[in-house]
């Protein structure tokens, strides 16, 4: 069985002058760096917290599989179950110390 070849594309005609005058324009401010947008630069905080700002939360395999297992129950993701206990417990905690 025989491989057919690709016909080759034909080659686009060269732009008219008024366009040539156009397309080196445009090249010019490509090469100037005219295409991309101004940077102004601000000087960096050295205070600034670096990287994610999660907690983190250490559990064992069976703490693990207990969340998954409840997260699963309640049809709500192991985030989301995590933050309905937690938070409000934290608050009542809080008021508490506050009386």
């Amino acid at each position: 069985m025989a491989i057919k070849k690709r016909e080759a594309r034909t080659a686009t005609p060269p732009p008219a002058t008024n366009d040539q005058d156009a397309v080196a324009r445009k090249a010019e401010e490509f090469g100037k760096g005219g295409y991309a947008p101004e940077v102004v630069e601000v000087p960096l905080n050295p205070s600034a917290p670096v990287g994610p700002q999660g907690i983190l939360f250490r559990f064992n395999d069976y703490q693990k599989q207990l969340l998954k297992e409840s997260a699963e129950a309640d049809r709500r993701s192991q985030q989301k179950l995590l933050e309905s206990i937690i938070w409000p417990e934290l608050e009542r905690r809080k008021a508490e110390r506050n009386q």
